[in-house]
């Protein structure tokens, strides 16, 4: 059987379409329709969230010519979908869902594919899966990754280490936005070696980065103050911690 996924990354989305789709029983996904598609072949359809996985059983409504396909969604699934909604994090900025048709788990790869090439053509969920219950070294493979929007997963892992995040909080080669995203966790940004690693690392927004030497042992705040590897607005709110108040 037919087997289609959807991947939201941000929560906004999802309510997106839980409000103007499946509440009305609908579902578009933007994908190629598959060579003897017809209306009402049976297929499955997988809504897939950061831990969480909803498959319902579904058939074809209609077949959109470069749009995609639409769904049937059943009622009695959404209180699922609202379930799923709720599990995610409600501050996450908007994001596009990615839409994908499941490969036959069942096919044996083709003569000559190494396990290098077939991890190499892994779909989006299956990375997403990596990201939030792999090993230390495949999250540091997904962040070497160009695509940004597997990065956050990482971060909602069970598995992450203090360590790691202190690692990347120190990097200058993840953007901005990842950054943002250990700032944000208060018991990661008060930790006093991640606040000074995002004290120091040029990438971090600059309103982090001044709120984060709150939080740096005072001896390295001194060093920050005479200039000592850090940015002139850190500079300056090292300065303003150290004066007499």
């Amino acid at each position: 059987m037919l087997r289609l996924r959807i991947t939201y990354a941000h929560a906004a989305e999802l309510r997106r379409t839980l409000d103007e789709e499946l509440k009305r029983g609908v579902l578009l996904l933007k994908i190629t329709p598959p060579d003897g598609l017809e209306f009402r072949a049976p297929l499955a359809v997988e809504l897939v969230t950061p831990g969480a996985v909803l498959v319902v059983p579904s058939e074809v409504l209609t077949i959109l010519p470069g749009v995609g396909v639409a769904v049937a969604f059943p009622a009695d699934k959404l209180p699922d979908a609202t379930t799923l909604l709720g599990r995610m994090p409600a501050g996450e900025a908007g994001g596009e869902s990615v839409h994908e048709i499941v490969p036959d788990e069942t096919e044996p790869a083709p003569s000559g594919v190494t396990a290098a090439a077939a991890t190499a053509r892994a779909t989006f969920a299956e990375r997403v899966h990596v990201a939030l219950h792999g090993t230390r070294d495949d999250r540091a493979a997904i962040l070497r990754e160009q695509n940004r929007q597997l990065h956050p997963f990482v971060l909602k892992s069970p598995l992450v280490t203090v360590e790691e995040v202190t690692s990347w909080a120190g990097n200058a080669q993840l953007s901005a936005e990842f950054l943002k995203l250990i700032a944000d966790r208060k018991e990661w940004f008060t930790r006093p070696a991640i606040a000074q690693a995002l004290a120091r690392n040029p990438k971090t927004p600059a309103d982090i980065a001044i709120r984060a030497v709150e939080h740096v042992p005072m001896e390295t705040v001194r060093q920050m103050a005479k200039g000592v590897a850090a940015l002139p607005h850190v500079v300056q709110a090292a300065r303003k911690r150290i004066l007499p108040r």
